[in-house]
C-alpha cells in the first residue's frame, strides 16, 4: 500500500503556539510531518490538497468529562458508547474520556475501546464516582457516605486495564488520603469531586496526591472571604488542574474568566459534561424537560432551587463562549491540548505538531464545526 499523503491549506492553523495566518498542514498516513507559512512547506504533487479558504483550522477537541449524548449515557454499555463516539465528531471532538461511576460503566467502556472502528477515539475512562459526598434534598431520607477502600480501587483500576485515566473522590469521606495514594501509584489522575470539604480538608487532600478538580465551581464549596472552600484552594494552587463547564449556564462568565486568569490555559480544561440530551431538540423527555439549552427535573421551580440535571451544549459551543474571553487560540488549547495533556495523551493528541495525529477541525470565527479530520481522513463534513 502506497503513502496517504494529505495537505489541509487555510486562511488560519492555530498550533500551540501562534496562529499561522496562512497556513498548510501535511499529513503522511495520518500523522502530521509538517505545519507552517505556504512558503515553508513544499506540497507533494501526489498529495490530495484540501483548501478550506477563509476557514480555520485547529486540532480536534479533547474532552476529558462526558456522560452521554444523543439519547445514550456511556454507562449503559458499548453500544452506548459507540453512538456517542460517531456523533462526537459532528461537534468537533476527536477524543474522549467515556464518564462512568460503576463496575459494569467501566467494563462497557473497555468493550466498546476494543469493539471501536469509528468515531471519536476513546481514550480512557474517567469515574465520576463512587466516591462522591451524597447530594440530598430537604425531605430525603439520610445517606450513608461511601468508604472508599484501595481493594476497591484495585478492582476498579484491574478492570479498566490500563484505561482509567481520571477518578474522583470526595476528600472528607473516611480513608479518602489512602485511596488517592492508590491512585497516584497506579497512574490515576485524582481528582476532588461532589464535595462538602473546607478548605483545610481540601488541602490535605491535595497533600495527599489530589491534582485535579471535577467541574470548577460546581458542586464543591465556595469561596467566603473567610471561608475560601475548595474553590479557594483550585483557584490558588499552581500544581491544581481544572475542568470548567463553560456553556454559559454552569458557570457565570465573570467565574470563567477568573479561573482561567488565576490559572492559565494551560491548566484549565474545557469539558461539556454532557447528559444524553446533548444533540436532541428541546422537550419533554419524562424525568426531565430540555428547554433553552438547559435540563431540568420535572417540577423544578426556579424560586427555590438553580440546580441543573446536566449540560446539553457541544464542546464547541464552550469553546466559543471561552474565546470571547481569552480568544480563539487559548479556548482552542484549554478544549485540546490542555485536556490531553491531563489524560496523558498529549504524545499523539491536542495539538497540530509534527509526529502526532493528523486529527483536525475546519471551523469558522463562531466555531461552527465545518469538518472533521481524523487520522488524515474526512470522518464529518457539514452539509453547506
Amino acid at each position: 500500500m502506497g503513502e496517504k499523503l494529505l495537505a489541509v491549506k487555510s486562511a488560519c492553523v492555530i498550533t500551540p503556539y501562534e496562529e499561522l495566518r496562512p497556513g498548510v498542514v501535511l499529513a503522511l498516513d495520518g500523522k502530521v510531518v509538517a505545519v507552517g507559512r505556504p512558503d515553508h512547506v513544499a506540497i507533494p504533487a501526489e498529495a490530495q490538497t484540501l483548501d478550506v479558504g477563509e476557514r480555520i483550522v485547529a486540532p480536534g477537541f479533547f474532552d476529558l468529562h462526558i456522560h452521554g449524548a444523543v439519547g445514550h449515557l456511556a454507562g449503559e454499555g458499548p453500544e452506548a458508547v459507540l453512538e456517542i463516539a460517531r456523533y462526537l465528531v459532528s461537534t468537533g471532538t476527536t477524543a474522549w474520556l467515556p464518564t462512568v461511576g460503576n463496575m459494569s460503566g467501566v467494563l462497557g467502556v473497555v468493550e466498546a475501546r476494543q469493539r471501536q472502528k469509528d468515531g471519536a477515539w476513546i481514550a480512557g475512562i474517567h469515574m465520576e464516582g463512587p466516591y462522591l459526598a451524597p447530594k440530598r434534598l430537604p425531605h430525603d431520607e439520610p445517606v450513608e457516605p461511601p468508604v472508599p477502600t484501595v481493594k476497591e480501587f484495585h478492582s476498579f483500576s484491574e478492570a479498566a486495564q490500563g484505561l482509567l485515566k481520571i477518578m474522583g473522590v470526595a476528600p472528607e469521606l473516611d480513608n479518602s488520603h489512602q485511596v488517592i495514594g492508590a491512585m497516584r501509584r497506579a497512574g490515576v489522575v485524582p481528582a476532588v469531586a461532589h464535595s462538602k470539604a473546607d478548605y483545610d480538608t481540601f488541602m490535605q487532600a491535595v497533600a495527599a496526591g489530589i491534582s485535579h478538580a471535577t467541574h470548577a465551581f460546581n458542586v464543591m464549596t465556595g469561596m467566603h472571604h473567610r471561608r475560601p472552600g475548595i474553590v479557594g484552594g483550585v483557584l490558588t494552587c499552581d500544581q491544581l488542574t481544572a475542568e470548567l463547564i463553560a456553556d454559559g449556564f454552569h458557570v457565570h462568565p465573570v467565574a470563567m474568566d477568573v479561573l482561567i486568569r488565576c490559572k492559565g490555559p494551560e491548566r484549565v480544561a474545557l469539558i461539556t459534561d454532557s447528559v444524553r440530551y446533548q444533540g436532541l431538540p428541546d422537550g419533554d423527555y419524562g424525568r426531565v424537560v430540555k428547554k433553552g439549552g438547559i435540563v431540568r427535573l420535572k417540577g423544578y421551580d426556579s424560586s427555590v432551587d438553580n440546580t441543573m440535571a446536566g449540560s446539553v451544549w457541544p464542546m464547541n459551543h464552550n469553546v466559543a463562549n471561552v474565546a470571547r474571553l481569552v480568544g480563539l487560540r487559548k479556548a482552542v488549547q484549554m478544549a485540546s491540548l490542555t485536556p490531553a495533556t491531563i489524560a496523558g495523551c498529549a504524545d499523539k493528541k491536542g495539538s497540530i505538531e509534527p509526529g502526532k495525529d493528523a486529527d483536525l477541525i475546519v471551523i469558522d470565527d463562531q466555531v461552527r464545526i465545518h469538518m472533521t479530520i481524523m487520522g488524515g481522513e474526512v470522518v464529518y463534513k457539514a452539509s453547506e
